[in-house]
């Protein structure tokens, strides 16, 4: 299921990029590399696109998503609706960045909430600098941080997506 909302946001991202084929590693870390540098760009847009295009079809990353794993995403924060759809697009897609990075640069494939939430948070910041809005959720996930307590909270969603997913599969179809 929760890579079915993935799934979802990549089919509308592929028909609007056009990607034919899985950006490499080295295409995906430079992508990631333009959305350190900026996240209101016209060329960060695009490597969002990438980013998240490699991570639905790559067999070399795995990222969970989900409501917990994106808890910004329901939220509104009174930007209009088109500007709130870009913030929100732009920060999950860092979430896939960071989530991304890590296991690249770790040769791991195994899903990183920790490190996709520590770029979302960076995003947020950078965005709230263009834009004025506040992302209860994001500065919750901002006070852990600071707190010392985001890593075990990633682990703690970790856990729960795992059981969720193992009950899932546990039900019949009929």
């Amino acid at each position: 299921m929760m890579r079915q909302t993935l799934t979802a946001a990549v089919l509308l991202l592929c028909a609007s990029c056009g990607l034919a084929a899985t950006p490499t590693k080295h295409e995906v870390l430079r992508a990631i590399s333009v959305m350190e540098k900026s996240v209101s760009s016209p060329e960060a847009a695009e490597a969002a696109k990438l980013i998240v295009v490699y991570a639905q079809v790559s067999d070399d990353v795995m990222v969970d998503i989900g409501p917990e794993q994106l808890p910004w995403i329901n939220e509104t924060w009174g930007l209009g609706r088109e500007r709130e759809a870009a913030c929100q697009s732009m920060l999950t897609a860092s979430f896939v960045a960071g989530n991304v990075k890590s296991q690249i640069k770790n040769d791991k494939v195994e899903d990183d909430t920790y490190s996709g939430w520590i770029f979302v948070i960076d995003t947020y910041h950078r965005l709230r600098e263009k834009n004025s809005f506040r992302s209860p959720s994001i500065e919750a996930l901002a006070t852990m941080q600071a707190e010392g307590k985001l890593l075990q909270h990633a682990r703690d969603v970790h856990m729960k997506s795992e059981e969720e997913d193992s009950d899932a599969q546990k039900k019949p179809l009929a």
